[in-house]
């Protein structure tokens, strides 16, 4: 887990993309952006993904916390592996998540303190059921989610796409399906938002972090209070 405070903030994108993220994630709780990373840093992100893929870095996610940690098969299928600002294409995705989280507690007052993201390799067949961001039954922790793609080229037939859902109680087809291409980021609030990765037909690669206030806090994240 990662203190953003020991990080200089550096935007990710321009000032207009990240209103609209904003504006959007307080009107319906998500937003989706195309192009929203630098090619350069996505090819860079892929590149040190595939570092720690080569030197066995990655392990099984893992679904849960604590005691409720367990292996997941059924769940998800996929490899992670945390990050930890030791590559120059980390720090420059913390710098990124940085300035987000100013945004975000300065337009939201929403009280984000700190950052925690891994690599998630899903292979061909991969896949991650519907959930939510925020573990069931414990104190509030995650509350804004933050994935981007980091493919190297990704076509209509090759599966794994992010499907949402605007309301936990939603039941049927979903709001949104978000090809994994590379550069798109989405952002959504944690509590709130239940989303699945569909089978990908070929070798997946994303980066998610999450947002977290101080697991004391207790409450649910209410935009509109």
């Amino acid at each position: 887990m990662l203190a953003l405070a020991d990080v200089s903030p550096r935007p990710l994108f321009g000032t207009n993309l990240e209103a609209s993220v904003i504006e959007a994630l307080a009107e319906t709780g998500w937003a989706v952006a195309e192009n929203a990373l630098d090619p350069e840093l996505v090819a860079a992100l892929r590149h040190r993904a595939a570092a720690l893929y080569m030197a066995n870095a990655f392990d099984d996610g893992r679904v849960g916390r604590g005691e409720a940690l367990t292996d997941g098969p059924r769940i998800r299928r996929a490899e992670i592996a945390w990050l930890n600002g030791g590559d120059a294409a980390e720090t420059r995705l913390l710098a990124g998540a940085e300035a987000l989280r100013l945004t975000l507690n300065r337009e939201l007052f929403l009280g984000l303190f700190e950052f925690e993201a891994h690599f998630a390799r899903y292979p061909a067949g991969g896949f991650y059921r519907r959930h939510l961001d925020a573990f069931a039954g414990g104190p509030r922790s995650r509350v804004v989610s933050f994935v981007t793609y980091l493919n190297d080229d990704w076509g209509a037939n090759d599966g794994g796409e992010l499907a949402i859902w605007n309301h936990a109680d939603d039941e049927g087809a979903p709001a949104l399906l978000i090809a994994p291409k590379p550069g798109t980021l989405v952002v959504m609030l944690s509590e709130r938002i239940p989303h699945e990765v569909r089978p990908a037909r070929r070798e997946r690669l994303s980066l998610s972090g999450w947002f977290r206030v101080n697991p004391g806090v207790g409450g649910v994240l209410d935009l509109a209070a």
